[in-house]
């Protein structure tokens, strides 16, 4: 599937030619072609995410707001809790959010070497407190098969690595990279939860479709993290539509995030009274298990915080 061509995307983003060099040196842009098949209105809310804006260009908000590089004890290892880790095996992405918590290093070089790979590896084996492992970056799934078939077994080889975990949002973004070759690999490595990122009820495209029936008809399970933004999401009954599309689907909605402070986005926050309200939108009009936990990312907590209920 293609991306938007760069005069394409431009026009949509109405922004002269030297801002967009400037946006584009703080992160790339690239956007999945297939999103132009949502029709208006939708489809402004659902690009809002990923178009460059002015704001971008702010010096407000924090490089690094979860302070991952203090806990980063090995090349691609970010260890903030003490049972499990996020593995950074790529800093590349099929779409780029432009709000996005690693805009620091994602798309853009150096890419992680086979040292980084087998020196991470080397600490996560030297630390049985740990468990669980959430392969993230970037996007896991940009890797090739046998790529990712090589990592995961690598981490299966560590005994006390219980559960696997893949943060990706390929789905909205190449779903056609979901074939049924990845969902078997995927499959061999149970337990293993595929966690996304779905935040507007019309990225349910049909090929998006078709992508998320083929893991969950093989018994993966699929847990879903939304960010609250404004523009996007901030609406209760757009919350509801998405969390029912979400459960039809066989997606666990998991958690709602409030904005993290990244440098270049705060133009996406939302006041946490609207989150508020939102999650009692839901919580009167679908059932529990359909409702999301409201979180903010907290470096200084040892856990999520929990912002509602």
């Amino acid at each position: 599937m293609s991306a938007l061509r760069q005069k394409e995307w431009q026009r949509l983003a109405n922004l002269p030619e030297e801002t967009i060099q400037l946006i584009v040196q703080r992160l790339p842009v690239r956007i999945p072609r297939h999103l132009m098949r949502i029709p208006e209105p939708d489809r402004s809310a659902v690009l809002r995410q990923f178009l460059p804006h002015r704001n971008e260009l702010d010096s407000d908000g924090l490089e690094d707001p979860l302070q991952e590089e203090k806990h980063r004890p090995a090349p691609l290892v970010i260890h903030r809790y003490r049972n499990r880790v996020l593995f950074l095996r790529t800093n590349l992405c099929a779409g780029y959010c432009r709000y996005c918590t690693r805009a620091r290093i994602v798309g853009k070089p150096p890419h992680p070497t086979r040292r980084d790979v087998e020196e991470s590896l080397a600490y996560i084996a030297a630390h049985p407190e740990i468990n669980e492992v959430i392969l993230s970056g970037g996007d896991p799934l940009v890797l090739s098969d046998q790529q990712l078939h090589s990592l995961l077994q690598q981490l299966r080889n560590i005994p006390h690595i219980r559960i696997l975990r893949v943060a990706t949002r390929i789905f909205l973004f190449l779903p056609h990279r979901v074939t049924n070759r990845l969902a078997e690999l995927l499959a061999e490595y149970q337990p293993l939860y595929v966690v996304t990122q779905f935040n507007h009820p019309a990225e349910f495209l049909p090929d998006v479709d078709r992508a998320i029936a083929c893991l969950v008809n093989r018994g993966i399970p699929i847990l879903n993290q939304s960010v609250l933004l404004r523009g996007v999401n901030d609406d209760p009954q757009t919350m509801l539509n998405l969390v029912q599309k979400l459960i039809e689907r066989r997606i666990r909605p998991y958690y709602l995030h409030q904005l993290d402070p990244v440098q270049g986005s705060l133009h996406f926050r939302v006041p946490v009274s609207r989150g508020k309200e939102i999650i009692n939108h839901l919580r009167a009009n679908i059932g529990g298990y359909a409702v999301p936990t409201y979180v903010f990312d907290d470096p200084n907590e040892p856990a999520k915080k929990l912002l509602y209920p």
